[in-house]
């Protein structure tokens, strides 16, 4: 017999994005059950479309108490909590079901990417271009929390603010296993900035309040210095990290955090400081690694980033665009080979990366090895759809060599698949030929896909200015 899931949700005026929340989630839930904390808009309106079983519940500045009030309506076996500003990908739906059908003594956690354009962020990891879940959003940051638990087991959320359930369900025995389905989470989408700010600083105060409450639990110092490192105060970020650290020395996640604020206050040595201790207290803490390859990089301290970067690979191979990090410190060490061999595997790993391409193309160029590039790159577009990005760099592998024809044949492709880009190489091709009639044509359409292009702007006044002469 397949067990039940309730989604348990708490909502505060989310009327705009419940309604396609609620159409993501629905086809994996038995039932939905929300509870309202003091909407002004149709949020509860449009929660009884779904047919989900409401609450009202007077806010009380905790959030635990809200989410607890979630808990008592579900009566589905198993208990999935979510909120209206995330998405599953229905694709990962039948996974899910699978982990609810396995061993009842387990609780699962799953990962949750928060994307972001704010690239400077810890472990801020860069879209695919060709990634529907991107929402135009330039990447995002990895957390995760025990979301999926078996219901009927009086687990309780605790924290006033970033409440957590997992704790609770250790404390009764449960054991704790990865879901490997993303829970993909737009905190800034389609919300007014003030709204944004003003819930930063209700999570904000509600953190000095939980720990004042509880000045020694060392968790809540360091949720405070997420809260302070989401808003952009690295240094009172850094500070709650200190704090949390002197309750419990031994913690590297507050270590590699430390490690990260330190580096983006450019307080380099006191970043390494934090980040190599946490790395001796966790030698497999790849994100650690990671962080610290990255300051060296930033000094240039090419060696040590290159060891940090394989450190950091070796402990998780699933961070593909790792070898696009390896590559530039081997190219800085002048072991351009070696740093092309990298770039290679990250482009073959991740072909939707601009900046895995590009790096790929310049080693390549400076090894003057064009040719093996063009055939990379084209393996790599027969693979799937045509790519106009990847058609565009083979485009100019061609141009290099001076292979006009072949040149001129994929930068019209990729501009007829809309890269306007290859639009204004095109003309430029065209202009090398003396073809300024076509050449302008070229820069033309360039400009009509993307009216602010310069150099397709100045390239068309230059061909203009040479059809007048003749």
């Amino acid at each position: 017999m397949e067990h039940t899931i309730s989604i348990a949700m708490i909502v505060k005026d989310e009327g705009e994005h419940l309604r396609e929340c609620l159409t993501n989630i629905q086809p994996l839930a038995d039932e939905i059950c929300i509870v309202d904390t003091g909407s002004r808009d149709d949020s509860l309106a449009v929660a009884r479309e779904f047919g989900a079983r409401t609450s009202v519940f007077i806010w009380c500045d905790d959030f635990s108490a809200a989410r607890n009030e979630s808990l008592r309506l579900c009566r589905m076996d198993w208990i999935l909590y979510f909120d209206a500003d995330e998405r599953i990908d229905p694709s990962g739906f039948p996974e899910i079901r699978a982990a609810v059908n396995g061993p009842q003594e387990a609780c699962f956690w799953l990962p949750i990417r928060n994307y972001t354009n704010t690239a400077d962020v810890s472990e801020f990891v860069r879209c695919d271009p060709d990634d529907p879940n991107a929402r135009g959003f330039a990447g995002w940051y990895p957390t995760q929390r025990v979301r999926l638990f078996p219901n009927g087991t009086n687990a309780k959320f605790e924290g006033k603010v970033h409440e957590l359930i997992g704790p609770s369900l250790e404390q009764l025995g449960f054991r704790t296993t990865c879901c490997n389905v993303p829970v993909h989470h737009y905190p800034l989408i389609g919300r007014p900035q003030q709204r944004v700010r003003d819930k930063q600083e209700s999570y904000l105060r509600l953190g000095h309040e939980k720990v004042r409450s509880h000045p020694e639990n060392a968790r809540g110092y360091a949720e405070l210095g997420d809260q302070y490192g989401e808003v952009g105060d690295y240094a009172r970020a850094a500070a709650a990290y200190r704090e949390a650290l002197k309750r419990d020395p031994a913690d590297p996640e507050n270590l590699k955090n430390l490690g990260g604020m330190l580096h983006l206050l450019g307080r380099h040595d006191e970043a390494k400081q934090a980040l190599l201790l946490a790395t001796e207290l966790n030698p497999s803490f790849a994100e650690a690694w990671r962080n610290l390859g990255v300051v060296y990089a930033d000094e240039k301290e090419w060696s040590g980033a290159a060891e940090c970067f394989q450190r950091a690979l070796e402990h998780d191979p699933n961070w593909l665009e790792g070898y696009r990090y390896l590559s530039v410190a081997l190219e800085g060490l002048g072991r351009l080979n070696e740093a092309a061999a990298a770039s290679r595997r990250a482009f073959e790993a991740l072909p939707g990366s601009q900046e895995c391409l590009q790096i790929f193309m310049h080693q390549m160029l400076r090894l003057k090895r064009r040719p093996e590039a063009r055939d990379v790159i084209l393996a790599v577009a027969q693979q799937g759809a045509e790519e106009p990005q990847l058609l565009n760099a083979v485009g100019e592998l061609f141009f290099y060599d001076d292979l006009f024809e072949e040149s001129k044949a994929h930068f019209r492709r990729a501009g007829e698949l809309g890269l306007a880009g290859a639009y204004n190489n095109l003309g430029v091709v065209l202009f090398a030929e003396a073809r300024f009639d076509e050449a302008k044509h070229a820069f033309e359409q360039c400009l009509e896909l993307d009216p602010g292009h310069r150099g397709a702007r100045s390239n068309l006044e230059k061909v203009l200015n040479r059809l007048e002469q003749d």
